[in-house]
């Protein structure tokens, strides 16, 4: 006997619903589809959040598709399940849609719906008029906020939103009292139901706005209390002092003045190089004429050091997960020195990206297909290539609607599909014609497409890697520059314009907005160069300002009005002990002093380096923090990485040179800090090594101290 299987039956009967709304669908108005009209009032109420009827399995026996990413499934269940008990087309007021949210019955959510709401009247007047889904095609094609941007000169004032729909048939509504309204942070800017808001504090802060599956942004911002403002720091012709000190300025910012040479070339071999400034380059920069043109061409001759190319190509690795724990020696070497030779070749990024997602082959041989060990699902693929080369949080969109973004899970399983023919065989990446990708609901995704574009990309018979290549290589790609500018910046200066790095989207928006368009735009202009990006950045006076406290608040940080703190990678601080100590490290299957900046990821073993908190390599670490803990700071105390290099080298030198005191001193403090140390610093150390008796334990104690202090542990 035939049978069907339920899924089938379940889909044959969907199709006949649907096809009865589609055949009605003519003789109904586009204000009043359930899709862009009904909808989002159950959205605005938070009838399908993830806490209510929203999440995987429903509540109460009631399941609707997260904020109505699926409008059609929702339809079905609200008006042909339970034998249609959920609206009443004779008596609207007695269904159960309007009758639970109301409070007139127990509803385990709560009173969601005034019956004096607009909400209650709309959903109540669609009921009488037979609950009708409305033209099938009909859609909101995006959303207004307005006021988009406002500036509030003093806190404390109620300023009124309008939210404004777009349809795709031409028209617009006003949808202020059903959109959802939200702020990114309520201590500075609070949201009313009126939909309405209140900067509370000053500063700057943003409210999301969803409506119909569109999502968009309005920034506000408020000045600090007036203070005497310094001048700020300015660098002749910089785009990025311009854009930041404009916006000091308005918000009332003092700016911190220019960093004294020593603090600047610390930082700036810490931040290009990966170590730090020998005590003789640290002297002879402190001791010369510091003005701009001595700082760029320092920055010039960094740029064009091999340091320079074994840091950076530690940085992409990070970016581009090389050699993680579970990845095999023989590929991870491969790929490591073919991402060196890229960098040391100023391979230009959107090249380098396009090779790396167009490669085959034997990933022993052929290090950029190495990529593809990332994953081998298509749609974990996809995830990485969003996250890394689009800022493109994608994976929420795996199962639902993105939350924040407008990502759909159309919009994802289309973008998976570039993945889909992607094959691995042991170590021998290939690719695979005609692949079977499915979605969620078991049907084949045959067309990819790119994020935010509707329509096809791809040409019949075209290669599908090289086609997402192409696109997202390309100098117009919305996506990718501003998404590599934003890593970058987020490394010199602290933070990303962006945070987190890897999540761009309308409702995130930057701390700078225009800044980061021009920087994204001068990127592309500039060929992609990543030295040129990083020299764009470390001429400006924002990255040349001091980093010392100067009495400034520090809810002002994201403004850069001074320099960040910045922790260093586990590698750098393990090389700059070794540097400073003249002790240098040995890794297994490495020759003694080998840096650990250019070990592959964190495939080589090193128990200091794992302690101090370095990237796995396994998930994303996008700021390249060490990882603090009890455990790290028992090891800097009493483990090796310190305690084991006090004895020799620049201890064992120093006390047979026939120094003086004081001059130990300064030579430690500048392998150490790059400085001279203060009056009062020398004249502390110098006695207590005079008065010790055992001068080669006081300056072992000395060095230990320097290694074990923030001043040390720190970029700044």
């Amino acid at each position: 006997m035939f049978t069907l299987h339920k899924l089938q039956v379940y889909r044959w009967r969907r199709l006949f619903w649907m096809g009865l709304i589609l055949f009605m669908a003519p003789t109904i108005r586009g204000s009043e589809s359930f899709r862009t009209s009904i909808l989002p009032i159950l959205t605005k109420a938070g009838c399908n959040a993830g806490a209510c009827h929203g999440a995987a399995t429903g509540q109460g026996g009631f399941r609707l598709s997260l904020l109505g990413y699926d409008p059609e499934e929702d339809y079905l269940r609200i008006t042909r399940e339970l034998g249609v008990r959920r609206i009443d087309l004779n008596t609207a007021t007695n269904s159960l849609l309007l009758r639970k949210p109301s409070g007139e019955l127990d509803h385990e959510g709560g009173r969601r719906l005034k019956r004096s709401s607009t909400g209650y009247a709309a959903l109540k007047s669609w009921i009488d008029r037979g609950a009708p889904y409305g033209p099938k095609d009909l859609a909101v094609s995006r959303i207004e906020v307005r006021p988009a941007e406002l500036f509030v000169a003093s806190t404390n004032k109620t300023v009124p939103l309008r939210v404004v729909a777009f349809l795709n048939d031409g028209t617009q509504e006003d949808v202020t009292s059903v959109a959802l309204i939200s702020s990114n942070d309520d201590a500075v800017l609070e949201v009313f139901q009126d939909a309405s808001v209140k900067m509370r504090s000053a500063g700057i802060a943003s409210v999301m706005v969803r409506y119909s599956g569109q999502v968009a942004a309005a920034r506000f911002s408020s000045p600090f209390a007036k203070r005497s403002l310094r001048s700020p720091v300015r660098v002749s012709g910089s785009l990025i002092d311009a854009e930041i000190s404009k916006e000091q300025a308005r918000l009332r910012i003092p700016a911190a003045p220019q960093s004294e040479g020593s603090e600047f070339v610390r930082r700036i071999y810490l931040d290009l190089m990966g170590r730090l400034p020998t005590s003789e380059e640290a002297l002879g920069f402190i001791q010369a004429k510091d003005d701009r043109q001595a700082r760029e061409a320092l920055i010039d001759r960094l740029l064009a050091r091999n340091e320079f190319v074994d840091f950076w190509t530690l940085r992409l690795g990070d970016w581009l997960l090389v050699g993680g724990k579970r990845s095999s020696g023989e590929s991870s070497n491969a790929y490591q020195r073919w991402l060196r030779e890229q960098v040391a070749a100023n391979v230009s990024i959107n090249t380098l990206v396009k090779t790396l997602l167009t490669s085959r082959g034997d990933m022993a041989t052929n290090g950029p297909a190495n990529f593809f060990a990332l994953a081998s699902d298509p749609r974990d693929l996809a995830e990485s290539v969003g996250s890394m080369f689009l800022g493109a949080q994608i994976a929420c969109a795996r199962c639902h609607a993105h939350p924040a973004d407008r990502w759909t899970q159309g919009d994802y399983y289309h973008f998976a599909a570039w993945m889909a023919g992607i094959k691995r065989d042991g170590s021998i990446v290939r690719t695979q014609e005609s692949p079977e990708f499915l979605d969620p609901k078991g049907h084949p995704v045959v067309t990819p497409r790119v994020l935010g574009r509707a329509a096809p990309l791809l040409a019949r018979n075209a290669d599908r890697l090289i086609t997402l290549a192409d696109w997202i290589a390309a100098p117009e790609n919305p996506f990718f520059s501003r998404a590599f500018v934003n890593r970058i910046w987020s490394h010199l200066m602290g933070r990303g314009l962006v945070e987190p790095v890897d999540d761009l989207r309308p409702t995130n928006p930057a701390t700078f907005p225009v800044l980061l368009d021009r920087l994204a735009a001068k990127f592309s202009t500039d060929g992609f160069d990543l030295r040129a990006l990083i020299r764009t950045v470390v001429v400006s006076g924002a990255y040349q300002r001091t980093s010392s406290d100067m009495g400034s608040h520090r809810e002002q940080d994201q403004f850069y009005s001074r320099a960040a703190v910045k922790d260093m990678p586990a590698q750098v601080f393990a090389d700059a002990v070794a540097q400073v100590t003249g002790m240098p490290d040995q890794y297994e299957g490495y020759a003694v002093g080998t840096r650990a900046v250019t070990l592959t990821g964190a495939r080589d073993e090193s128990y200091a380096l794992d302690v101090l908190g370095r990237c796995s390599r396994e998930r994303r670490c996008e700021t390249g923090a060490r990882g603090g803990g009890l455990a790290q700071a028992l090891h800097l105390i009493n483990g090796s990485t310190i305690n084991a290099k006090l004895k020799g080298g620049v201890v064992q030198d120093l006390l047979r040179s026939g120094m003086a005191d004081g001059e130990v001193v300064r030579e430690l403090y500048l392998r150490a800090y790059s400085r001279i140390p203060r009056d009062s610093e020398l004249a502390e150390w110098s006695s207590l090594i005079a008065n010790s008796p055992k001068r080669d334990e006081a300056v072992q104690d000395l060095l230990w101290t320097l290694l074990n202090s923030r001043e040390f542990a720190f970029n700044h």
